[in-house]
């Protein structure tokens, strides 16, 4: 069975791929992260993240009204 490239991986295939990270961001530190938890922890948490940040919208837009 062959794994799949991370996001890491595909970032570091680009032409210039240290140009697209933010100052002080290396590949090193991300790969450290990608590390430290499979895909599907991954998912939870943005699917988490996401849900929080439109709980967050809905409240602020109850509040205008």
């Amino acid at each position: 069975m062959t794994m799949s490239p991370t996001s890491v991986e595909k970032l570091k295939l680009l032409f210039e791929a240290e140009n697209c990270l933010r100052p002080g961001i290396i590949f090193e530190s991300l790969e450290a992260v990608a590390s430290q938890m499979s895909d599907n922890e991954f998912a939870e948490r943005m699917v988490k993240a996401r849900s929080n940040l439109f709980q967050q919208i809905t409240r602020l837009a109850n509040r205008a009204v």
